[in-house]
């Protein structure tokens, strides 16, 4: 109102009116400085976002050929490794997949047969082999996607695993009567293998195995968790070529072996790269949480009947950490000796975990027995 009594003042001052025209004018230049720079305020965010877009899209791009370049490094890495590191058994077709098993030995009573524990392959065992086979045939093999042996696509159970070993037996002409050394996790398959083919088994071995009191309470499946996250972790690292750039950039920070003597060294750490060993590895401590309810309890896996049954066990203190062994650990070693009406309880004092390496002639001593009674 101010401004056209204004315009009306000053009409009638001067005498004349504003045309309508040039007012229209006006407006519409006014109109048309909003609208531009409007415009160039959405040019300007619109702009924004294109480059966003490209950061975004460029990190992406970035990051696929890193994966691409990794993926290719880790494969062409394993493929080395594996020609340069032949196996030194034989590879056997087993369902249309090949597993790794090395015998040696000439013995004629029982032949023994090694199940390595979890995630561990056949060269862990490679000095008891040897040592075993001057008196007996002396065998041990890698599970599926351990060792040289090809991996499996699908999640395995204890019960597949065993059929594995009894294929694989059955492939070499490996029939019986058999001598089982289960370490550890592999005390598990052992017993699965002997619930499921039993007229096969004429001894067993069990070295410091696992047990269901002590493997199935809620800290025993947390620690089974805690590895098959930690193992899934690494097999995308390795998968990626990250473990293995990190075990060529910093050896002494990434070094998968510690402990392993020299000249073993390279041969593990090759295994130990491979993708698919993290993924069966996983896949292990995957099996344990998928055990039924009902095979969780102390001797559920199966009882061992009659079948002489020896089982070493490490002493009171463990060497190896300077700590006292847990009691429940002991309590479940104790159990084990209740599966079989013919147990014995063999301690190995100076040895921790790994009895292998401590006190080889320990296991070899009771496989020997298990060999001589059921000549």
């Amino acid at each position: 109102m101010q401004r056209r009594t204004q315009t009306c003042q000053a009409t009638a001052r001067h005498g004349k009116e504003v045309p309508a025209d040039i007012l229209s004018d006006a407006f519409t230049q006014v109109l048309m400085l909003g609208m531009y720079g409007a415009f160039r305020e959405t040019e300007t965010r619109m702009a924004y976002w294109v480059w966003g877009a490209w950061i975004v899209a460029g990190a992406v791009g970035l990051a696929s050929l890193a994966a691409a370049l990794g993926a290719t490094y880790q494969v062409m890495g394993e493929r080395a490794d594996l020609k340069s590191h032949q196996p030194p058994g034989r590879l056997v077709d087993v369902n249309g997949r090949r597993l790794h098993l090395y015998c040696t030995g000439k013995g004629h009573g029982p032949a023994v047969v090694i199940e390595a524990g979890a995630g561990n392959d056949s060269t862990l065992w490679a000095d008891i082999v040897q040592r075993v086979s001057s008196f007996a045939k002396a065998c041990t093999y890698d599970r599926a996607g351990l060792g040289w042996s090809d991996p499996v696509p699908h999640p395995m159970t204890f019960d597949d695993r065993a059929n594995d070993l009894h294929s694989l037996l059955a492939a070499a002409d490996l029939t019986g009567p058999l001598i089982l050394v289960g370490h550890s996790y592999g005390g598990y398959i052992v017993r699965a293998f002997t619930r499921l083919y039993p007229q096969q088994v004429a001894g067993i071995v069990l070295v410091e195995s696992a047990e269901e009191g002590y493997t199935f309470d809620p800290w025993g499946l947390q620690y089974a968790a805690e590895v098959r996250a930690r193992e899934r972790r690494t097999m995308w690292a390795a998968r990626l070529g990250l473990l293995r750039l990190c075990v060529k950039l910093f050896p002494s920070y990434c070094d998968p072996v510690k402990g392993v003597p020299p000249n073993a060294r390279d041969e593990m750490t090759a295994l130990y790269l491979r993708t698919s060993r993290h993924f069966a590895a996983a896949d292990e401590m995957t099996a344990l949480e998928k055990v039924p309810q009902a095979m969780r309890n102390p001797g559920a896996f199966g009882t061992l009947r009659d079948v002489p049954l020896i089982v070493i066990s490490r002493g009171s203190r463990d060497p190896t950490t300077n700590s006292p062994t847990q009691p429940e650990w002991l309590a479940g070693q104790r159990r084990l000796l209740g599966l079989s009406s013919r147990a014995t309880h063999v301690v190995a004092e100076e040895s921790g975990h790994m009895v292998q390496f401590s006190e080889p002639q320990v296991i070899v001593e009771a496989i020997r027995r298990q060999w001589r009674e059921e000549r």
